[in-house]
C-alpha cells in the first residue's frame, strides 16, 4: 500500500540481515529529492534505462518525447519480471536476483503489482514469500488524511497517497490469498516493525520449520481472529448470508446472557440446546466461559462441510491448531488500528468505556504481534460488507480449488449442511422466545 513503510521494511532487512535490494529499472522522472540523492552517491533502489531523468524543466513536448524514448529503452532490455503502473513502467533483472539466491543470500524486492508477485511465486515457489504491508485504512478518508497530516505530508501529497492507497487496497481485497503474510505497519515508530521483521528472519532462516502448506480442495475450519470492533462478527454475518455453499457457523455454548445481537453463533444458557459439558474445548473470555465441541467439527469434516467460528483466545487457538493440524485456516480480521479508533474518538478519549476499548485494543495487538507468523491470512476491514465478503470469498475459494462443485455433488453437499444448520436455528434454540430485535 502506498505510503505503508515498503522502503523503511527494505532498509531494516537490508542494513540488519544483509538482504539485497534489488533495484528496479523505471521510465518515470526521478523526482528532485531522488536526483540530490543520486548526486550525492546514494542507492535510491530504481535505475534509469538512459542517464538521469531531470523532466522538470523541460517543455510538455520534450517531456512526451524523452518518456517515449525511455519506454523504447525500457522494452530493448526484454526485462521478463516487468509491469505498468501509472502509465509508467518497472522492471527487475532476474539474473541480478538469481546471482544473489545461487550465492546463499536472501534478497528483497518492492513489487506493486499482484502479477508480478505472482510469477515470483511461479519462479522461486517455496524460496519465495510475499508480504503485503497495510498501514492506514483507506476507506475512511477522514481518519487516512488525518494520519498524513501528523506524519507532514502536504495536503497534495496526502491526496496523492489516498488515491493510491484505495487502488491497492482494492488490488489487495481481489487478490488477498496471493500474500504469505501481511504486515500491520500501525505502530509509531520502527521498533514494532523491526521486531517483526526479526521475527520473519528467524522463520525463513529455519526452512525446515517454516509454515507448510495447507491442502486445498477439502473442508476447513475457519477460525477469526480480531481486535475489538474489527468485524468478526459482520465476517459471520457475511457467512451466514452468502456463503452456506462454502461454510457454515459453528456455535460456541458460553456461561453468559444472550445478548441483543447475538445470533446463531452463540448457544447461551437459557437456549434449549445449551450443554457446556459436550464441549472438549473451553476457554475464559472477559469473565465467561466459551465451549467448542471439537467432535461436531471433526464430524463435519469428514461430511465435508467447512466450519467458520471466532475465537480470539491465544490458549484455544493452540488447542485447535493441535487438534486440527492439517485443516485449521486462521483469519485475523483488522478493523481500525488503536490509533485510528483514538483520531476517530477524539472528543470521547475521556469516557471510561473509549479507555476501555483502547485497553481491550492493546490485548488484540499483542495477540497479533507476537504470533503474526501464524496467521493464515488477514482481512483488512473497512466496514463495508461487499468488500469483507469479497475477501472472504477469495480466501475460501482459494482453499476449495479442486473441489467438485456440480450439481449433483451440490445437492449432497446441502443435504449434510442443512443437518448441521437445522440443529442452532435461534427460532427453534430458544425456551423463550426473543421479542423485538432480530429474534421472534
Amino acid at each position: 500500500m502506498s505510503g505503508a513503510g515498503k522502503n523503511v521494511i527494505s532498509d531494516i532487512l537490508v542494513d540488519k540481515y544483509n538482504y539485497a535490494f534489488i533495484n528496479k529499472y523505471v521510465t518515470r522522472p526521478f523526482r528532485e529529492n531522488e536526483i540530490l540523492e543520486v548526486n550525492d552517491g546514494k542507492n535510491i533502489g530504481i535505475k534509469p534505462v538512459r542517464g538521469k531523468y531531470n523532466d522538470g524543466e523541460k517543455s510538455p513536448k520534450e517531456q512526451e518525447e524523452l518518456s517515449k524514448a525511455r519506454k523504447q529503452e525500457f522494452l530493448n532490455l526484454r526485462l521478463p519480471l516487468s509491469y505498468v503502473n501509472y502509465d509508467n513502467y518497472y522492471g527487475f533483472s532476474i539474473d541480478e536476483i538469481n546471482n544473489y539466491i545461487e550465492n546463499g543470500r536472501n534478497a528483497v524486492v518492492i513489487v506493486n503489482d499482484t502479477g508480478l508477485v505472482r510469477d515470483l511465486k511461479n519462479i522461486y515457489n517455496g524460496n519465495s514469500i510475499s508480504c503485503y504491508v497495510h498501514r492506514a485504512n483507506p476507506k475512511n478518508k477522514e481518519i487516512f488524511m488525518e494520519i498524513a497530516r501528523q506524519r507532514g505530508d502536504t495536503p497534495e501529497s496526502a491526496e496523492k497517497r489516498y488515491q493510491k492507497a484505495i487502488k491497492d487496497f482494492d488490488r489487495y481485497t481481489n487478490n488477498i490469498s496471493l500474500y504469505d503474510y501481511t504486515i500491520l505497519n500501525t505502530e509509531n515508530g520502527i521498533n514494532k516493525l523491526s521486531q517483526m521483521l526479526g521475527d520473519l528472519e528467524n522463520k525463513v532462516s529455519k526452512k525446515s520449520e517454516q509454515q507448510g502448506i495447507t491442502e486445498q480442495g477439502k473442508a476447513k475450519i475457519y477460525v477469526f481472529i480480531g481486535n475489538p470492533g474489527s468485524g468478526k462478527d459482520a465476517a459471520l454475518e457475511t457467512i451466514r448470508v452468502q456463503s452456506i455453499l462454502h461454510s457454515i457457523i459453528m456455535p460456541k455454548h458460553t456461561t453468559r446472557e444472550r445478548k441483543e445481537d447475538d445470533g446463531e453463533e452463540m448457544i447461551c444458557p437459557k437456549d434449549a440446546r445449551y450443554d457446556m459439558d459436550s464441549c472438549d474445548l473451553k476457554y475464559e473470555n472477559y469473565g465467561s466461559i466459551y465451549g467448542i465441541n471439537t467432535q461436531e467439527l471433526h464430524e463435519r469434516l469428514r461430511d465435508g462441510i467447512s466450519s467458520s467460528l471466532v475465537v480470539s483466545n491465544r490458549e484455544a487457538l493452540e488447542k485447535l491448531k493441535k487438534e486440527f493440524p492439517n485443516d485449521l485456516v486462521t483469519i485475523y480480521i483488522h478493523g481500525l488500528s488503536k490509533k485510528e479508533y483514538a483520531i476517530q474518538q477524539k472528543n470521547n478519549l475521556d469516557s471510561n468505556y473509549v479507555r476501555k476499548r483502547l485497553e481491550e485494543y492493546d490485548q488484540a495487538d499483542e495477540l497479533y504481534y507476537n504470533q503474526w507468523l501464524e496467521f493464515n491470512h488477514v482481512i483488512v476491514n473497512n466496514e463495508d460488507m461487499s468488500d469483507l465478503k469479497v475477501q472472504i470469498d477469495n480466501i475460501m475459494r482459494y482453499y476449495e480449488t479442486g473441489k467438485d462443485m456440480s450439481m449433483k455433488n451440490v445437492k449432497l453437499y446441502m443435504n449434510k449442511a442443512n443437518k448441521y444448520i437445522s440443529k442452532f436455528t435461534i427460532k427453534d434454540n430458544c425456551k423463550d422466545n426473543i421479542r423485538g430485535g432480530k429474534y421472534e
